[in-house]
């Protein structure tokens, strides 16, 4: 990756993609495969794992991709990268496939630790300001920018806060016992009580699945979450750090799996507790009235927050990546493309939100 300095300016990239996650990454691909060059501001440096399994349709992520991206990422995440269906692959394996593949294109420069703090537009261009004070401009702008999308007060004022869905996800990846490798489908949900594990088996490189990542739903420490702050009211304002949380919760869920939950994944719980290696994720759900505003468009979870339990995130980001180079290769003007992937993509994010929202009031009894 060439290093590129921020200055005030004009960026000599044709758009600005805010957010350097599986979304961002994606449509920076799917853009330069139609020519098109974009800068991507991550607001971290050294990007670390942020989910655990994520399902990828590989012939979809291909196809929008295009050749030379396509060809990056097939040979990293192997042969079931080519199948038609959604498969659960490892996030960090996804990650690290799409960060080799734009780092490699020519097109894409990515500029790490530019923290986003405003968005905004004129007549000609469309313009994000980092906190250390830099203001960078291209053609248009994209938000990927997640679920706490600041390009997303920019696209709809009125409406620029996802909503928490009432319950916490408990992530972990543990490996599948010798015993259970090839007995292993999946994913598969079990509840217990008002509690569910959802498992999903990860297909490695070679199509072997010897790890299986897992979310324990938890519709029922709100207020640890309120009290560590990362809830105010209905918004989550962070994921909270593993070091925030104290012991004693570690050890009342280790201690709640080992009497919930079977083998082989009770012990592959109890043991993540113990140890510390789990991530808790305060769910955010975001149903869109626009995604759209001139030159500046959110897609992904900025556009679109949804539960896993639709199990189309990614699905539906990638569908919004190709949607966004397809209008953007008939159209020259930002601003009639941005309207036509609206035009488009809108009505499907608002069925797929939905369809999860009428889970999330289920179980957390909302």
């Amino acid at each position: 990756m060439s290093p590129h300095i921020p200055t005030n300016e004009p960026n000599p990239a044709e758009t600005l993609i805010v957010g350097g996650s599986l979304g961002g990454l994606t449509t920076a691909l799917a853009l330069a495969a139609q020519g098109r060059s974009s800068t991507v501001l991550e607001r971290t440096a050294g990007r670390t794992q942020r989910g655990v399994a994520i399902l990828v349709a590989g012939a979809d992520l291909l196809a929008a991709l295009g050749p030379a991206a396509g060809r990056v990422v097939a040979e990293a995440l192997g042969r079931s990268a080519m199948s038609q269906y959604a498969l659960p692959h490892a996030w960090w394996d996804v990650y690290s496939a799409l960060r080799s593949a734009a780092e490699a294109d020519p097109l894409i420069t990515i500029a790490e630790k530019a923290n986003v703090v405003e968005v905004g537009q004129n007549a000609s261009s469309a313009w994000a300001r980092t906190e250390d004070g830099w203001t960078w401009t291209a053609d248009m702008l994209l938000g990927a920018d997640g679920y706490r999308s600041v390009v997303r007060r920019h696209v709809d004022a009125l409406r620029p806060a996802a909503d928490y869905a009432g319950y916490v996800v408990w992530l972990g990846e543990s490996e599948v016992p010798a015993s259970f490798r090839g007995r292993i489908g999946g994913p598969d949900f079990f509840t217990r009580g008002s509690d569910m594990l959802a498992v999903y088996p990860l297909i490695d490189r070679a199509g072997q699945v010897t790890r299986f990542g897992w979310g324990w739903f938890d519709p029922h420490r709100n207020g640890l979450f309120r009290r560590l702050g990362a809830l105010n009211g209905t918004e989550v304002m962070r994921t909270p750090r593993t070091a925030d949380i104290p012991d004693e919760v570690f050890a009342t869920m280790a201690d709640a799996g080992e009497r919930q939950w079977d083998e082989p994944w009770r012990s592959a719980v109890t043991e993540a507790f113990r140890a510390r290696e789990v991530i808790a994720t305060p769910i955010t759900e975001y149903l869109p009235d626009r995604v759209t505003n001139g030159r500046v468009a959110v897609l992904g979870d900025a556009a679109h927050a949804q539960t896993p339990m639709t199990g189309a995130g990614f699905q539906e980001a990638v569908a919004d990546a190709a949607t966004l180079a397809d209008v953007l290769g008939g159209e020259d003007a930002p601003e009639k493309a941005l309207q036509q992937y609206e035009l488009v993509r809108l009505a499907d994010m608002r069925r797929r939100v939905a369809g999860g929202q009428s889970f999330s009031r289920s179980f957390a009894g909302r």
